[in-house]
């Protein structure tokens, strides 16, 4: 009866399609399961530790020969330590290569002593390539993107130096301020995708350090004819994706430009303060308030100004609230937008479509 169990046991473990390797107290392989046969091209019992690499032909990923005291059913044979998920290769007779996984623990008896250790294990082989394939062609897009942003940047370059020359062609002090505008608007968009050049990134934009950047050049550029100070403040991090950051840094940029230019008319200084915040509910807070001699208009929208509309388009194309606030001590803008899930991602530090190598787990588990 005992006999016939124990050919039941042995006949349930051929039907398993996880590879299992059977090893006695002292670590000599006793039982390898049909599913490790076919993994390994080979079933050798009374192997010992020491010659598992050899007689089992095992690998590192990097396909060297696998140190045998190293290998994950050596530590559970020795050291009584359990090992999960642990990546190697395995040359089998034929010169094929498969990648394996596995996980190896002790067994230990009624009386707290080990009495054997065991070794289960999958072929991750087809997987890992069709991954890795898919990786490879992830990273070819990576480098198109990036080389998009880079040609992107310099083709508004060229059309900024355009505007540029022509500007200086014109007598009239209107077209030339009209012209001027359009230069720094196009500068703005030619500086967010040299931000994605530099960070090598192409869906977002860390607006924490680029808007700031953006806004006191704009101020040297108006401080020439008045003393404006410009003070910022931070809150979080504003991570935004690509369509969001350019609409914000337009927007906010065009908000400080009018600042510049109305609020302290009549003064020889002035102040503005850039504040940027990112709530934990994901909103996105950015206020422009000037210490200027305020509006007098109080209806925003009966503003018809180019700025006022772009600056109306560029909210609206972030669903954001704007809110203003003026007096006879300043005038204050503030925006308020919900921050697109790619910005999310990346400020988790996260990309932004989720891209796993199948060893990446397996690496960090690697035994040294």
């Amino acid at each position: 009866m005992e006999h016939n169990r124990e050919k039941i046991r042995l006949a349930v473990l051929d039907q398993l399609g996880e590879g299992i390797i059977l090893a006695d107290k002292d670590g000599k392989i006793v039982l390898v399961n049909r599913a490790a046969e076919i993994i390994h091209g080979r079933s050798e019992l009374d192997v010992s530790p020491d010659d598992y690499s050899d007689s089992y032909a095992l690998l590192t990923l990097d396909e060297d020969p696998y140190p045998p005291e190293k290998l994950p059913l050596s530590l559970a044979v020795k050291e009584a330590r359990v090992v999960v998920d642990a990546p190697w290769k395995v040359r089998r007779p034929d010169g094929s290569i498969v990648i394996a996984v596995g996980t190896a623990q002790p067994i230990f008896g009624k009386d707290g002593n080990q009495v054997a250790s065991v070794l289960t294990m999958r072929d991750e082989t087809a997987r890992y390539h069709a991954e890795h394939k898919l990786k490879e062609a992830l990273e070819v897009k990576e480098t198109l993107l990036y080389e998009v942003n880079h040609r992107v940047r310099n083709s508004l370059q060229v059309v900024s130096s355009l505007v540029t020359m022509h500007m200086r062609t014109l007598e009239d002090p209107d077209a030339r301020d009209a012209l001027d505008a359009a230069r720094r608007r196009i500068d703005v968009i030619t500086a967010t995708h040299r931000s994605l050049y530099e960070l090598g990134t192409h869906d977002w934009v860390d607006c924490s350090f680029l808007l700031p950047d953006l806004c006191k050049q704009i101020v040297e550029t108006f401080s020439a004819q008045q003393n404006i100070v410009l003070k910022t403040r931070k809150k979080g991090v504003v991570i935004l994706a690509v369509s969001q950051a350019v609409s914000l840094c337009l927007a906010v940029t065009e908000l400080l430009i009018n600042a510049c230019k109305y609020a302290f008319q009549g003064r020889a200084a002035g102040r503005i303060n850039l504040v940027m915040e990112c709530c934990d509910d994901d909103r996105v807070l950015v206020s422009v308030e000037d210490d200027g001699i305020g509006m007098e208009d109080t209806d925003p929208d009966s503003r018809n100004g180019i700025g006022t509309m772009i600056v109306s388009s560029l909210t609206h194309s972030l669903d954001a609230t704007v809110e203003r606030e003026t007096g006879p001590l300043g005038t204050r803008f503030t925006i308020s937008f919900a921050r697109a899930e790619e910005g999310k991602r990346s400020a988790l530090g996260l990309p932004a479509s989720p891209q796993n190598d199948p060893l990446d787990h397996w690496q960090k588990n690697r035994l040294a």
